[in-house]
């Protein structure tokens, strides 16, 4: 049985549910075909103090997007500086364990959804000379960012064009390029429980409106000030908030969810069923990372987007935005008010449904699943 390995970093959801995704769409397609496993790679071949300080610095950029943007401009400018001080620091020394996995599990597919994983695979398999395909899946859905320049990889895919484009013009073999729509797990729409039963487990206050506020795994952002914010529109709403990892930002949200007049707050920690959390919301608040944000819009929410944490992020904002299904703050809680006041009226809420429903949105889980699979058959190759 040959081996899919699905390589991600768990810094944040849009490296790891693009993977999770494709991977439960393969074994749907192809049940017992497969031996599939899903790595949080740098961590679990062994490498967990490369995996550490690269986590730790995440969270820190998240906390600083101003800072965390420039950085990002700074790095594409001097995009082979870049991708030498990454991988000497970040990658060179996880090599090693990368070898040894290699050595150890001779997987024959490696899907790889983060450009720190790829590195160190494509390292791997020149060293050990053991063949098999790498399938880089760029987590950007619109942009090209420095270090995803990786013309070794087998084959490079991307959720748009114009991503692809940008990879072609930064080196990447155009013959190794595949678009495909991004992917979503198949069962986030279907395997949600009715929104009233929801509704009823979170405690929600039955008629009233809800938003769901989430920042990423790390729960990084002012969101205290944004429960201000919504406090002074003096309209009673449900608030369900996602602190994710922060496990300080619940503590404080539990103590003080009865402080607001108007508000009737839900803090939850890390949560595995979003997808109920989103169906079961009117609005959702949320930092524009792909995973979430596409997550919301093919549950047909109106969005509103804090501060995107890279450039990369506030394409994706923009996208949602042009298409009139969303509004943006730039972490203003004042401006967040105002959009969360325009998306409570009923009518708005309806134009957004209509707007969806003319944006046609697809899936591709499961056109990678196939891409995947003819990989691994050997009906493709490069």
């Amino acid at each position: 049985m040959k081996k899919i390995v699905f390589a991600m970093i768990e810094a944040g959801g849009g490296h790891k549910a693009p993977a999770v995704a494709v991977m439960r769409a393969l074994e749907a397609a192809h049940p017992g075909r497969y031996d599939t496993v899903l790595m949080d790679f740098i961590k679990d071949i062994g490498s967990v103090k490369v995996d550490e300080a690269h986590k730790k610095s995440w969270k820190t950029f998240l906390e600083y997007p101003l800072f965390t943007h420039l950085l990002f401009q700074v790095q594409d400018i001097l995009g082979p500086v870049t991708r030498g001080f990454l991988y000497r620091t970040m990658v060179a020394p996880a090599v090693p364990d990368a070898i040894r996995f290699v050595r150890r599990h001779r997987p024959d597919v490696v899907f790889s959804t983060h450009y720190f994983a790829t590195m160190a695979l494509v390292a791997a398999k020149e060293r050990t000379g053991i063949p098999f395909s790498i399938i880089t899946y760029q987590t950007e859905m619109f942009t090209f960012h420095a270090p995803w320049r990786l013309p070794k990889t087998d084959w490079y895919l991307t959720a748009s064009d114009r991503a692809a484009q940008a990879a072609a013009r930064s080196g990447i073999a155009a013959g190794k390029i595949r678009v495909f729509p991004y992917p979503i797990r198949q069962d986030f729409l279907s395997s949600r429980r009715p929104r009233a039963e929801v509704a009823a487990e979170l405690g929600l206050v039955p008629g009233r409106k809800t938003i769901f506020f989430s920042f990423g795994n790390q729960g990084a952002g002012m969101i205290l000030q944004f429960l201000l914010a919504l406090e002074l529109l003096g309209e009673d709403l449900n608030v369900i908030v996602v602190a994710g990892k922060n496990e300080g930002l619940r503590a404080r949200l539990e103590a003080n969810k009865n402080a607001l007049q108007h508000l009737s707050i839900v803090p939850v920690g890390f949560a595995d069923n979003m997808n109920e959390l989103i169906d079961a919301s009117d609005v959702c608040f949320i930092k524009p990372g792909p995973a979430t944000m596409m997550e919301c819009m093919h549950s047909s929410k109106p969005i509103i987007f804090t501060q995107a944490a890279t450039p990369c992020e506030q394409e994706h904002a923009n996208y949602a935005i042009f298409r009139g299904v969303a509004k943006e703050t730039g972490g203003n809680p004042m401006l967040f008010g105002i959009a969360a006041k325009h998306f409570m009226k009923d009518e708005v809420l309806e134009d957004v449904t209509r707007r969806y429903e003319r944006l046609e949105l697809q899936n591709g889980a499961a056109k990678i699943a196939d891409f995947v699979d003819e990989i691994a058959r050997g009906e493709i190759r490069n």
